[in-house]
């Protein structure tokens, strides 16, 4: 099969296409013909070395996608899976840019007709994410949450949740064209971050509203930005690294005024493998499926082959504001 190989963290320019064998499913596992795979910061973030633990190269990336299962290793669940369309992620290794990947069949979700190729691959990553930042809100431990890099696929899917769930919700973009979109589209407060008076604006909704949680996909001065704007004794969940560099936060805002950073990791969600933990983990990912085409619902803004990963996917990467990029390798 062809499959895109990481040689180097040199970032996706850096991948290179190779003819290499087909994995073996195991028993338990089914042998996946991968229709699309979205491209996802972490993805991004794993071909640079800056994701986790570097693995040790080569590697085909590729965190999540969808697929068509072509082959069975043994087991009663993963031979009734043979010729349907699934969904699933991987940790590491061989991952989904590539013609075919192993997935244990126990961690497959079976996609619904109605649910598109690009919602169903992109139906881990972004939507039990979205689900998980936005529980503390939904579950009324906080009165309102505050998000940075609202105009992402994911930053949306927060807005529909906050829409569908009724609670309040401050929308952070870094531009006007998107403040306007987001608007047009339902997101009552929306702020961009490059506006003169962001910091004041910020710092009087968030007070207003009463927002003491916040998910930040951007970390740089921005974490620093929002624990001095919200109100004492709030938390910022840091899950990305968008602007590049390190959260940079006034210890006068930790130590006096007692707001808390933390980070979050999707798949610290998954550390618990125990029968009740594997129970809610089942049932997250049935209601984010079900809801796969509405409230987590992705929008695509360009498919890929393998061949045009390393030349068309840095420029794409420019402006992910327009949607999901998706690697299409059997295309």
């Amino acid at each position: 099969m062809r499959a895109a190989i990481l040689e180097s963290f040199s970032g996706p320019a850096s991948v290179v296409v190779r003819d290499i064998p087909p994995p073996e499913p195991g028993p338990g596992e089914v042998l996946v013909k991968v229709t699309c795979s979205p491209v996802n910061p972490s993805d991004v973030l794993y071909c640079s070395g800056l994701y986790g633990k570097p693995p040790q190269l080569p590697v085909t990336p590729g965190f999540e996608g969808c697929g068509v299962v072509a082959a069975s290793g043994g087991g009663f669940l993963a031979d009734r899976l043979i010729g349907k369309r699934v969904a699933g992620a991987v940790q590491a290794g061989r991952g989904f840019w590539s013609q075919y990947v192993v997935l244990k069949a126990m961690e497959t979700m079976v996609m619904p007709p109605g649910v598109t190729n690009e919602s169903a691959a992109s139906a881990f990553v972004n939507p039990l994410t979205a689900v998980a930042l936005a529980r503390p809100v939904v579950e009324g431990r906080h009165p309102a949450m505050i998000q940075t890099a609202a105009g992402s696929q994911l930053g949306r899917m927060i807005i529909r949740l906050s829409q569908r769930h009724g609670f309040r919700l401050i929308n952070i973009v870094h531009r006007k064209s998107l403040a306007d979109e987001l608007k047009s589209k339902g997101a009552r407060h929306v702020l961009d971050s490059s506006d003169p008076g962001f910091k004041h604006d910020l710092s009087t909704l968030a007070h207003e509203l009463g927002a003491t949680w916040a998910a930040d996909a951007v970390a740089g001065e921005m974490t620093g930005i929002l624990a001095s704007c919200m109100p004492q004794g709030s938390t910022i969940a840091v899950y990305g690294v968008l602007s590049g560099t390190e959260s940079r936060v006034n210890p006068g805002d930790l130590i006096f005024r007692g707001q808390t950073v933390t980070g979050f990791w999707l798949s610290g969600e998954f550390k618990d493998r125990g029968p009740l933990g594997l129970a809610r983990i089942a049932m997250r990912m049935r209601h984010a499926t079900s809801l796969l085409e509405t409230d987590l619902k992705t929008e695509a803004q360009a498919h890929l082959t393998l061949d045009q990963i390393a030349t068309k996917l840095p420029e794409l990467l420019k402006n992910t504001s327009k949607g999901k990029i998706y690697i299409t390798p059997n295309a």
